[in-house]
């Protein structure tokens, strides 16, 4: 059996770091893009905040989530496990739950769908079964994280520029 996590996961410092900084980055910028649509994001449109503003911050929050557990010191295989398994499971529920309110967008367009609700949806999943590798110790399971964490931050990258654009054309249309 391997030893702990934390042991296999030194080589892997600098990637964690990385993503779980670029993830906080733009969570930050997120508010920035709040403040971009300040005359587009009203009460009416709560639906389309919450199917596409409050998805892409969760989505960058597992990654920063992820990448501070995994930075732990002390971490065993069974916090790993546990922390793959309620990070995937929480995540594919909360993803089924904008699948269904993306039903309520009809002028949604395929791509959305994809960067939205189904590729978390998967990335979610597929953390989820991490979480079965973890707690089998197989030390593949931190490649596995590294790698799904990374693939949510580029979905999170895409999602927030979509946004920018999105609010900043918006806010075009107006004037």
């Amino acid at each position: 059996m391997p030893g702990p996590p934390a042991a296999l996961l030194a080589p892997w410092h600098e990637v964690f770091t990385l993503l779980g900084a670029a993830a906080a980055t733009l969570i930050g910028a997120m508010f920035v893009v709040v403040s971009l649509g300040v005359g587009v994001l009203t009460r009416d449109r709560i639906v389309s905040v919450r199917a596409f503003l409050t998805s892409t911050v969760a989505h960058l929050s597992t990654v920063l989530f992820g990448c501070a557990v995994c930075l732990t010191p002390a971490l065993d295989w069974q916090w790993l496990t546990a922390a793959a398994g309620l990070a995937g499971a929480a995540g594919a529920g909360y993803s089924g739950w904008v699948l269904v309110g993306f039903r309520q967008h009809p002028s949604t367009v395929a791509s959305d769908w994809w960067w939205y609700a189904i590729l978390p949806l998967l990335i979610y999943l597929a953390l989820l079964a991490s979480a079965a590798t973890a707690w089998r110790a197989a030390p593949a399971t931190i490649e596995a994280v590294a790698t799904l964490l990374a693939l949510m931050l580029v979905i999170g990258i895409r999602n927030a520029w979509d946004m920018v654009v999105f609010l900043v054309l918006r806010a075009g249309d107006s004037e």
